[in-house]
C-alpha cells in the first residue's frame, strides 16, 4: 500500500511540473527603491478565489523578521497583506520561527537587491492572480508622521494581476491599494489619501513568457 501511495505522489509531482508555466518576473527601480533604507517586499501567487497558493520572491529581512530594535512582535506592519495571505507568524522568537520554517520561503529568499530584479519562477497552469507587496521602513511624511504611523510612515503599496491560463504577452501588475497601517490585518484598502513617496518606491513590475 505504501508502494502504490508512493508512485500515486510521484506521478501527482510529474503532473504538476509538467503543467507549471514558466514566467519571468521584472521590478522596476523607482526614485524611492535607493535610500537609506531600501525596500521590502514579496510577490506571491493565488488562485481565482483569493486563496494563497505559493511565494515567489521575499526579501530576506521581511521573510527571516530580521528587524533591526524591532519588538517581540514584529514588524507585521511591514507586509501586512504578504503576511496574512501566507499565514506566517510576524513575531520574532524559536516559536515563530519554527511555525515559518514549514513554509518553505527560503528557497525564495534573498537580500534587498539595489535597484530591481529579474528573475525566474513558475506558476500553476491554470488562471491565477499575481500580487506584489512594496514598504520603506521609516518612510514618513506630513500625513504619515512618527506620532501616528509607529516605524512603519507611509504604508505598504499592493500591486496585483491576473494571469490567464493561455497568457502569452507581457502582464503588468496594476495599483490596488495599500496595506494595514498597523499589521492588524491582511485587507486592501483603496484609499490612497497621504502617499507622497511611497507610490515611486517601483517604476513596473511585469510578468512575461519566454518565447519557446
Amino acid at each position: 500500500m505504501k508502494k502504490i501511495t508512493s508512485i500515486i505522489t510521484l506521478l501527482a509531482l510529474g503532473t504538476a511540473s509538467i503543467f507549471a508555466r514558466e514566467v519571468t518576473i521584472s521590478v522596476g527601480a523607482g526614485e524611492s527603491w535607493k535610500g537609506r533604507h531600501g525596500p521590502q517586499f514579496a510577490i506571491w501567487l493565488e488562485d481565482t478565489e483569493g486563496n494563497y497558493i505559493s511565494t515567489l520572491y521575499a526579501t530576506k529581512k521581511a521573510s527571516k523578521k530580521s528587524w533591526i530594535f524591532a519588538p517581540k512582535e514584529g514588524r507585521p506592519e511591514s507586509l501586512p497583506v504578504w503576511y496574512h495571505a501566507s499565514k506566517q507568524d510576524p513575531r520574532k522568537g524559536k516559536e515563530a520561527k519554527k511555525a515559518n520554517a514549514a513554509l518553505e520561503l527560503d528557497a525564495v529568499t534573498s537580500a534587498t537587491p539595489k535597484g530591481g530584479i529579474v528573475f525566474n519562477s513558475e506558476i500553476p497552469d491554470s488562471k491565477c492572480l499575481i500580487k506584489a507587496e512594496f514598504n520603506v521602513s521609516f518612510d514618513y511624511n506630513e500625513f504619515y508622521t512618527k506620532e501616528n504611523s509607529t516605524d512603519n510612515g507611509q504604508p505598504s503599496l499592493v500591486y496585483a494581476a491576473v494571469i490567464s491560463e493561455s497568457e502569452s504577452e507581457e502582464v503588468k501588475l496594476a495599483y490596488t491599494g495599500t496595506g494595514s497601517l498597523d499589521g492588524s490585518d491582511g485587507k486592501i484598502y483603496t484609499d490612497t489619501q497621504g502617499l507622497t513617496t511611497a507610490t515611486s518606491i517601483v517604476k513596473l513590475t511585469t510578468v512575461s513568457f519566454p518565447k519557446e
